[in-house]
């Protein structure tokens, strides 16, 4: 990265100051004016409203595709590089804890069952960023997860019945791969490179497969990419070296820096749920779309 697009990045607000900090140069940035930062304490009272937030699971009021809203608010903080500790929120992560079932699953209102395991993967991967990677709870739903692959080594969330036969969808793949991208032994696990391969295999063939296709909303600069996105696609497969090596993810790769402007990035698709953060407008380069690129070519360099 040029010094001077890492200048500009650090001239942003606080929250991606810290970002910056802690995962592009290795440091242990101060945490205090993160917590002051008024989008940031948006998110925060909104995870706690009993409408938006955490609490408005149990009631079925919060769907894994709104943004503005606790599955994704959440994954914002996470992919910070926030803590629930830093944020003093532990009891909400003891509240998603209690979806969760003997066998490891969590079925979550209003239609999360216990195989769908591509939306429960999008808040247990932010409890594993945010503090509670090695919880005992975290790693059983991962075990059951993992012997619950189909036979070509992703995932189906089975609305019709288990066939382990029927073809991974890349969702599923893509949602697993992200929990399960934050273990260091399960990076370089060969039993994840089927779910590797047909999200590859995906951005190669261009098909629509289980509702998700490769057309012009996937490649564009977006986030978060709720529904399916090259970013976040991106993002997931730089954690695993197996994806990296590959000359599809290098060709998408190619096709995002292909947008920079003296090495910035504009957003394309913007969400009105965060209009407090510069990826919610495009009028001009968006600091946090110019660090998460930078992080996806730091993990492909390291890997």
């Amino acid at each position: 990265m040029e010094k001077k697009v890492l200048d500009w990045l650090l001239e942003g607000p606080a929250w991606l100051k810290y970002a910056v900090q802690l995962q592009l140069l290795d440091e242990n940035p101060d945490i205090e004016s993160v917590r002051e930062d008024s989008a940031i304490k948006g998110l925060i009272s909104r995870l706690g409203d009993s409408n938006y937030g955490i609490p408005a699971l149990k009631n079925g009021r919060v769907h894994y595709t709104e943004t503005g809203k606790a599955y994704w608010d959440l994954f914002i903080l996470a992919d910070i590089g926030l803590t629930f500790k830093d944020l003093s929120l532990e009891t909400l992560a003891e509240d998603i804890f209690r979806f969760q079932r003997q066998d490891g699953s969590f079925v979550i209102p209003p239609n999360v069952q216990d195989s769908y395991f591509c939306m429960s993967a999008i808040l247990i991967s932010s409890l594993a960023r945010m503090g509670y990677r090695d919880d005992p709870r975290v790693e059983k739903y991962i075990r059951l997860a993992l012997n619950s692959q189909s036979n070509d080594g992703g995932w189906y969330c089975h609305y019709f019945g288990y066939d382990p036969d029927v073809e991974s969808c890349p969702m599923d793949n893509l949602n697993l791969l992200m929990l399960l991208g934050q273990y260091e032994n399960q990076r370089e696990n060969p039993k994840l490179n089927g779910a590797i391969d047909s999200l590859l295999e995906h951005w190669e063939n261009r098909l629509h497969l289980h509702g998700f296709g490769i057309g012009r909303r996937f490649r564009s600069l977006q986030y978060p990419a709720v529904k399916y996105g090259i970013l976040r696609v991106l993002d997931v497969l730089s954690l695993f070296p197996y994806a990296v090596d590959s000359r599809s993810f290098r060709s998408m790769v190619d096709l995002v820096e292909q947008k920079a402007i003296d090495g910035k990035y504009t957003p394309e698709i913007i969400n009105g749920a965060y209009t407090d953060f510069d990826f919610a407008q495009m009028e001009k380069p968006s600091r946090w779309l110019t660090f998460l690129v930078n992080r996806i070519e730091k993990r492909a360099e390291q890997n």
